[in-house]
């Protein structure tokens, strides 16, 4: 006969409120965090935040935002949005961040240049600048228009990136593993896009935000 101490043993139930898993008001506040991010990344006129593409820079090849965002070591995405190949500020941009590009890592931030090239066109920049950062391709410009990047002169500024394209840059929470938008700014010039003590400034304003 059992000892009547041994009958019915087992694990002894955890207190609910002692455990990791996600309660139903967990549930209700990660909704309401992400409905409140939605409303955001359209307010700031952004139709999809993830996307796929080929990188000729450092990183995996193709890219995506959802891999970056996924990465522990990566709090910040800094998306630079370039002009075109020929852009002389721009080639002056990525040189630049690239000098100072510790500055970013140390914030757990990562910078992605993306140029409106060709994955081959990518390539001859990363010949020539070697940047430590991903340098992705968006030859169809579907992740610049989903952004929003702004162009100018109708049409002649859809057909000539040189003449119509304008800088933007895009600044995305990736901490907790999903991608928000923070910032967005698109230059009302050729020449118009933030410094890069401006751009580690709104890093730092984001990560002072424990959201």
């Amino acid at each position: 006969m059992a000892d009547p101490d041994e009958v019915g043993a087992g694990p002894i139930p955890a207190d609910p409120s002692e455990t990791d898993q996600p309660t139903e008001l967990d549930s209700e506040r990660g909704a309401d965090r992400q409905r409140g991010a939605d409303r955001r990344r359209r307010g700031l006129g952004v139709s999809q935040l993830d996307f796929e593409l080929p990188n000729a820079g450092t990183g995996p090849d193709p890219l995506s935002l959802s891999a970056l965002a996924d990465d522990a070591d990566t709090d910040v995405v800094v998306l630079l949005f370039q002009r075109d190949h020929r852009c002389r500020g721009c080639r002056e941009q990525v040189q630049t961040v690239a000098d100072r590009y510790s500055e970013f890592r140390a914030r757990d931030a990562v910078v992605v240049s993306v140029l409106p090239e060709s994955k081959a066109m990518a390539e001859t920049w990363q010949k020539k600048f070697h940047l430590p950062f991903p340098l992705v391709a968006d030859e169809e410009k579907t992740v610049a228009a989903a952004y929003g990047q702004p162009t100018r002169w109708g049409k002649l500024g859809r057909v000539s990136d040189l003449l119509g394209r304008l800088p933007q840059t895009a600044i995305l929470d990736a901490r907790g593993g999903d991608s928000r938008l923070f910032a967005v700014h698109r230059g009302d010039g050729a020449d118009d896009w933030p410094s890069v003590e401006n751009v580690l400034a709104m890093v730092d304003r984001l990560l002072a935000d424990e959201g």
